[in-house]
C-alpha cells in the first residue's frame, strides 16, 4: 500500500489507501504510523469536493482516533460524517462515539433506557456489533463502580440475561469475551462464587489471542477475589500479580499511543511554523528590496518591520515552550496529592538506581497502603476520601528528606523511595511516617475517623537494583503486613517462605 502512494496523483485514491494503512497500522500497534496516515487522510479530504472520498475519511477518521484512545477526535469526526450524510448508519457511529467518549471522561452514568435507544437505533440501522459494545461498554462501566444499588444490579441482570442467546451466536471473540468478564464480575458481586469463576475462567480462554484487554484485567480481578475468599492465597497472590502486570501493560500502551500521537501533532506544528518562518523571509526580502531604493528614512522602517516579525516569532517560541512545560508538569504531579504520579516516578527511580548500582550503595522501596480506605469512601463519601490522601501525604512529606522520593502508584497506595542508608535507618523512617499517620488529626475533616496504614519494603541489598523485583518484593511485604493485621511495618527478607 506504501509503494502505492508515490504513483497516486488522484486524491479520492490517495485517501482510500492512507485510509486503509492507517486502519492495519493502528490495530498492529505502530502507533505513529496510524497517526501521520491518519492526518494525510484528513488533509487530503479538505481539499477534494468527492463526497464518497469524505465520508470515508470521516468513518476512519473516527474509528481510528477513537483507538488512539483520542475520544473527542472521534467523537468530532463522526459529528461530520453523520452531518455529511445523516442516516442511520452515521447515527450509530456518532451513538457509539459519544458513548466512549463519555465513560472515557468518567462522567455520571447514563440511564439504561437512553443505553437501551442507542442500542436499538444501532440494532436497527444493521450495526449489532456497535449495539452490543454500547450496552456492554456501559454495564461494564457501572460493575467498576465502589457502590451498586440493588436496582442498578438488577437492571444489569435483565439486560444481561436479554443479550444471553443474542451474543453467545456471535462470532466476534472479543465481544465474546468482554461478555464472559462482565458476567463474571456481576456474579461475584451478587454473590455467586463458583459461576464468577467459571465466567472469568472462560473470559481468559477467549482472550487468549486478543492480547491486553479490560476484560482480561476484569476477570483477573475476579479471579484474585474468588481466591481469596476460598483461602487459596497462593492463587490469589498470582492472580493479583497477573492483573498488575497487565494494567501496566495497558498503562504503557495508552501512554505510547498518546506520545505518537502528540509526537505527529508537533511535527506538523513544527512543519507549519517552519512555511510560515520561509513565508515570512521571502516578505521580508521583497521588502528590503522595494526600500533599498527609497530614502534612509524608509530603511530604519524595514529595520522596524524585521524587529516586529522577529519579536512575533520569539513570543510565539516561548508560549510553545510554556505549553510544552505545563503538560510535562502536570503529567509528572499527580493532581491531586501534588506528589510523582507513577511514570515520573519509575523514570527517576530508575536513573537513581544506576547511580546506586554504580556507587554500591544500597537502595531502599517501601510501598505504603492505608488499611480499610475504601470503607472511608463507602461510609463518608470521596470527598472526605480525597481529604485523607492529601493530609496523610502532607503528613509523610514533613518527613520526607532531600534525597527521598515519594509517588502515588494508584488509588490509596503510595511509595516511598529511600537511597544511600542501611535496612535500619529505613525501618526507622518508615515507623515515624507510621506513628504520623495513626496520630492523624481528622477533625478537620467534619468525620469521626481515623486512619492507619501499612508498610511494606525491602532493600537492594535483599532484592537487586531492578525496580519491577524491588516494587515485586515490597508488595509480597505489605501482602504480608495486611496479613498480621495492618498498621505495622513489614521487611521482605523477615518473612517465611515455604
Amino acid at each position: 500500500m506504501e509503494n502505492l502512494i508515490p504513483n497516486c496523483e488522484d486524491l479520492r485514491v490517495r485517501i482510500r489507501v492512507n485510509a486503509l494503512i492507517a486502519n492495519i497500522a493502528v490495530i498492529g500497534g505502530d502507533y505513529i504510523k496510524a497517526s501521520n496516515n491518519i492526518d494525510l487522510v484528513i488533509q487530503n479530504a479538505e481539499q477534494t469536493s468527492d463526497v464518497t472520498s469524505k465520508l470515508l475519511a470521516y468513518s476512519v477518521a473516527a474509528i481510528v482516533y477513537n483507538l488512539l484512545d483520542q475520544r473527542e477526535l472521534g467523537v468530532k469526526y463522526s459529528q461530520l460524517l453523520y452531518n455529511l450524510e445523516p442516516s442511520e448508519k452515521n447515527l450509530c457511529h456518532l451513538h457509539y462515539s459519544s458513548n466512549v467518549h463519555h465513560l472515557d471522561k468518567d462522567n455520571p452514568p447514563i440511564d439504561f433506557s437512553k443505553i437501551s435507544s442507542m442500542s436499538e437505533q444501532c440494532r436497527a440501522s444493521g450495526n449489532l456489533l456497535y449495539s452490543q459494545f454500547i450496552v456492554l461498554d456501559n454495564i461494564k462501566w457501572k460493575l467498576t463502580q465502589e457502590q451498586i444499588d440493588p436496582a442498578t444490579m438488577d437492571e444489569i441482570r435483565q439486560t444481561l440475561e436479554a443479550l444471553n442467546d443474542e451474543i453467545s451466536s456471535s462470532p466476534y471473540q472479543n465481544i465474546l469475551g468482554i461478555f464472559a468478564a462482565v458476567k463474571a464480575k456481576y456474579h461475584w458481586l451478587n454473590g455467586e462464587t463458583e459461576s464468577a469463576e467459571q465466567r472469568a475462567l472462560k473470559s481468559i480462554q477467549l482472550n487468549q489471542n486478543l492480547g491486553i484487554t479490560e476484560q482480561l484485567i476484569m476477570a483477573l480481578e475476579v479471579l484474585e477475589n474468588v481466591a481469596k475468599s476460598k483461602g487459596d492465597y497462593v492463587s490469589s497472590y498470582d492472580y493479583l500479580n497477573q492483573k498488575n502486570e497487565a494494567e501496566l501493560k495497558m498503562y504503557d500502551q495508552s501512554q505510547a499511543k498518546q506520545m505518537a500521537f502528540m509526537t505527529v501533532k508537533h511535527s506538523n506544528l513544527a512543519k507549519v511554523f517552519e512555511i510560515e518562518q520561509l513565508n515570512r523571509q521571502k516578505e521580508v526580502l521583497e521588502l528590503e528590496k522595494q526600500l533599498a531604493k527609497q530614502e534612509a528614512n524608509n530603511q530604519r522602517l524595514v529595520i522596524l518591520l524585521i524587529l516586529t516579525l522577529v519579536g512575533f516569532m520569539a513570543m510565539w517560541l516561548v508560549r510553545i515552550k510554556k505549553k510544552h512545560d505545563y503538560f510535562k508538569g502536570v503529567s509528572e504531579i499527580d493532581h491531586l496529592t501534588k506528589v510523582l504520579t507513577r511514570k515520573a516516578f519509575e523514570e527517576q527511580v530508575s536513573e537513581l538506581l544506576v547511580k546506586c548500582q554504580e556507587q554500591e550503595k544500597p537502595m531502599n522501596l517501601a510501598i505504603v497502603d492505608l488499611d480499610h480506605f475504601k470503607n472511608v469512601n463507602d461510609t463518608h463519601g470521596h470527598l472526605i476520601g480525597d481529604w485523607v490522601l492529601k493530609n496523610v501525604v502532607y503528613a509523610i512529606k514533613e518527613l520526607v528528606e532531600e534525597n527521598m522520593i515519594i509517588a502515588r502508584l494508584g488509588g490509596e497506595e503510595f511509595c516511598v523511595v529511600i537511597p544511600m542508608v542501611d535496612c535500619e535507618a529505613m525501618a526507622a523512617k518508615l515507623e515515624t511516617m507510621r506513628r504520623a499517620i495513626e496520630t492523624l488529626d481528622c477533625s478537620e475533616s467534619g468525620v469521626e475517623l481515623s486512619v492507619t496504614a501499612s508498610f511494606g519494603y525491602t532493600s537492594s541489598v535483599t532484592s537487586g537494583y531492578s525496580l519491577p523485583m524491588l516494587l515485586t518484593h515490597a508488595d509480597v511485604a505489605l501482602f504480608e503486613a495486611k496479613k498480621q493485621g495492618r498498621n505495622q511495618v513489614v521487611k521482605f527478607n523477615n518473612i517465611h517462605r515455604k
